[in-house]
């Protein structure tokens, strides 16, 4: 038995040899090792707690964390197998080399004994290290657009009003304001979004933040969108000028009209803006009186300027000397009037002429000419003067009145003695 074993030794060791041979051609034949290209694989950082640990922040440099390609070669049945998801790269920041450069390893998560080779486009992953940095931004909210013609922008409020960022300390020194801007165009009602955080050097360029980190991204914003109309400024006055003198009655401001905002229930109702007497008292004054009125005070609440510039408003009122004039008036054009049934009426103490004197603007008592005067003594007047419901018989000095304008007066009142009898049924 021995030596059928050992019989021909030589040729069956070359038979074995051979059919490993064989079998390696067949396997080869069968499953070649071939090579595929994979796009876009990321690489991990491990321990970056060493960097930020020590109060420092790290940027990526030239997208270096991201192998654009990596090829693979191995048996085909392992290729079949990968995909971009099976390819693991990473770089561990404790190989961090004195030009802040890490090398990239490559590996698979699935038959990685039976890879051949891998390798990528790039093998280092490139950083920026730097002292962390950090800041604390009033936000500020603005609007971009235009509403449409007879609207406004009217108050802009943010749920937030400060906002706190960190990163790398040169980009940190950059940022000079933190905004939000939301587009009003074609908006007649209030907004209410949210808009996201953007920031800005000194000279307004956007700032690049992908390395910043933020407490909030986006804010809250609210934007009353306002009616406009333009309505007219209303003055008077009060108090008396100084003995001799007296307003014309021409009150003049810089401005006639001015534009409101506000919303537009409470716009449609605003006919005038009303300057209160109170503001312009003209008391002791004998010449123009100016003053500069902030009209702000007077608008009614929820009412507005659209423009700021109209907020001062400098007024005129002026004043003149009077001057007097005598007038010869006939006793008979002084007449009774509205006596009531039941009751007669007769009026003495007059000459057959007498003088009145009136006091007034000349512009005022140009038009006021003798023959133009008539003197009344009404007695409805005067009753309702003293309270009365129905004439009481007697004797009364009464004041005549002669239908003056406004604005011319009578420097001495004119009496007469009014006799009021009762009618004597038959």
């Amino acid at each position: 038995m021995k030596n059928k074993l050992t019989n021909n030794l030589g040729l069956k060791l070359a038979s074995v040899f051979f059919a490993v041979i064989i079998w390696l051609v067949v396997n080869s034949i069968n499953n070649p090792t071939i090579n595929d290209v994979y796009y876009n694989i990321p690489v991990k950082l491990l321990n970056t707690e060493l960097i930020t640990d020590s109060g420092q922040v790290y940027e990526v440099l030239d997208n270096t964390d991201v192998i654009s390609r990596v090829t693979v070669w191995a048996p085909r049945s392992v290729i079949s197998e990968l995909d971009e998801e099976n390819i693991v790269a990473t770089a561990d920041v404790s190989e961090l080399s004195s030009l802040d450069t890490i090398s990239i390893k490559l590996t698979t998560n699935i038959s990685s004994g039976d890879i051949s080779r891998i390798s990528g486009s790039i093998d280092t992953v490139k950083l920026n290290i730097e002292d962390k940095g950090s800041k604390a931004l009033a936000l500020k909210a603005t609007v971009s657009g235009k509403v449409p013609k007879g609207y406004l922008v009217g108050d802009i409020t943010t749920d937030q009003n400060l906002i706190r960022i960190s990163g790398p300390q040169s980009v940190i020194d950059q940022i000079a304001k933190a905004a939000v801007d939301v587009d009003v165009t074609g908006m007649t009602s209030d907004i209410v979004t949210n808009a996201d955080i953007k920031f800005y050097d000194e000279d307004d360029n956007q700032i690049d933040t992908r390395n910043i980190s933020q407490n909030i991204k986006s804010v809250g914003v609210e934007i009353n969108i306002w009616q406009t109309a333009e309505v007219p400024l209303s003055y008077s006055v009060m108090g008396k000028a100084a003995s001799g003198y007296r307003d014309t009655g021409v009150i003049e401001g810089e401005g006639q009209t001015v534009v409101v905002a506000g919303k537009s229930n409470t716009i449609k109702n605003i006919t005038s803006i009303d300057v209160p007497a109170e503001a312009l008292d003209i008391t002791d004054q004998s010449e123009n009186y100016t003053v500069d009125l902030d009209i702000r005070k007077y608008l009614p609440e929820g009412v507005f300027l659209a423009s700021s510039g109209d907020a001062i408003q400098t007024v005129t009122v002026y004043i003149e000397r009077e001057t007097s004039k005598k007038l010869e008036i006939r006793a008979e054009k002084v007449k009774i009037t509205n006596l009531p049934e039941g009751y007669d009426a007769s009026i003495s103490g007059l000459d057959s002429s007498f003088i009145i004197e009136l006091i007034g603007l000349p512009q005022d008592m140009a038009a006021v000419q003798a023959n133009s005067v008539n003197g009344v003594v009404d007695i409805v007047e005067w009753m309702n003067q003293h309270e009365m419901t129905e004439p009481m018989p007697g004797y009364y000095t009464v004041e005549v009145d002669f239908g003056l304008p406004d604005r011319v007066s009578l420097l001495e009142p004119v009496t007469v003695t009014l006799h009021i009898s009762k009618v004597e049924e038959e």
